[in-house]
């Protein structure tokens, strides 16, 4: 078996950066256990700020709403976007060399592909007025959206990548195995909840990697839970899963889009809720793979919206009140209820408002 020593192989993940952004695009550095990338995610930022407007300040969609984060969004700025790559091992086999390579290539892609630019209020607000009718309150939901669309943006990276550099399906697939090797010894204890099996369906059909370790976990997806695999191999989660797979280069925002769509359909299937949290599908720190938590964009997207370029959600407001929809005070000597409330600005606590008098009983 051939094995690697720890800072020759280490040296290669810029080469392996550079080979699909080209020369110094981006600075890659070797530190920890994952992989992540940080830069000026907008769409990521702008769907956080959504999540915050209407749950912490219980805001419903409305123009207000999304004209207030994607502003909040557009402004923001990354002075050093950069690669994180995990640290390797003193010596490290030749499996795991080409799974780690696999990792440089996923966070290359999401710096090619993933959104980036300024975003308008029309594209954002217009496919959510045409969604938000698949469920009565998305409030609970908001969250599981980042999620799931955190999972089919990787779908599309990695779908776009493995057909544009040729070369890099046999890293992918070793990054996949790898994966999945971690994740089946964290349910090597007890079956997969069903939102765990819904979720690794559609993640690994959606990648597309045929493996051994991949025909093994799907397997075991079926036995620990039929309903949510047929789920996503034949039921409502199969066309979206079929759109996930085709979603193109500039299509950029789809991923959300289709998330809306693949939560409602969980709620509506009333097999499990679609959930936000820990999938059961582990943390590998790689690139493919993994259901991505909310941390940094990649396998880990942005645990905080500053962590993804943000500075939104401060550590401490300045001492000024703040105010949320349903919030009363006096105004020229009339009481008034906020009916819209703008998130506050992380250095002077300022929010845009809107109002309306309340009348006497």
């Amino acid at each position: 078996m051939s094995v690697f020593n720890k800072n020759d192989w280490e040296r290669t993940h810029q080469a392996s950066v550079d080979g699909i952004l080209g020369p110094s695009a981006r600075r890659v550095r070797v530190s920890g256990t994952g992989f992540s990338n940080q830069d000026r995610w907008t769409a990521r930022v702008v769907w956080t700020l959504l999540v915050r407007s209407c749950g912490e300040f219980r805001n419903g969609l409305s123009r207000f709403t999304v004209v207030d984060a994607v502003n909040r969004a557009n402004r923001v700025r990354v002075d050093d976007p950069h690669l994180i790559v995990a640290e390797t091992p003193d010596r490290i086999d030749a499996v795991a060399a080409r799974a780690s390579v696999g990792g440089d290539y996923h966070e290359a892609w999401h710096t090619l592909w993933s959104c980036r630019r300024d975003l308008s209020v029309e594209e954002v607000y217009e496919p959510l007025k045409a969604l938000w009718g698949l469920l009565p309150d998305w409030a609970p939901y908001m969250g599981a959206v980042l999620h799931w669309g955190n999972l089919i943006e990787d779908i599309r990276i990695e779908r776009l990548g493995c057909k544009k550099f040729p070369g890099s399906p046999p890293k992918m697939r070793d990054l996949q195995d790898l994966v999945l090797k971690m994740e089946r010894k964290g349910r090597e204890d007890g079956r997969s909840e069903i939102l765990s099996v819904i979720m690794g369906t559609f993640r690994d059909l959606g990648l597309g990697y045929d493996t051994t370790d991949q025909r093994l976990a799907l397997r075991g997806y079926e036995a620990d839970s039929p309903a949510g695999y047929k789920l996503v191999t034949e039921g409502a989660l199969k066309p979206l899963l079929d759109r996930a797979i085709v979603l193109g280069p500039k299509d950029d925002l789809g991923h959300f889009w289709l998330a809306m769509e693949v939560c409602a359909a969980i709620v509506h299937a009333n097999l499990a809720a679609p959930g936000d949290g820990d999938s059961g599908d582990g943390d590998s720190g790689g690139g493919s793979g993994e259901a991505p938590s909310t941390e940094e964009f990649s396998p880990n997207q942005g645990q905080e919206e500053q962590d993804a370029g943000g500075d939104a959600t401060p550590s401490k407001l300045p001492n000024v009140p703040i105010y949320k929809v349903g919030d009363r005070a006096l105004l020229h000597g009339v009481t008034v209820e906020v009916t819209f409330a703008g998130l506050p600005d992380p250095d002077t606590g300022k929010q845009s408002l809107r109002f309306a008098p309340v009348l006497p009983d």
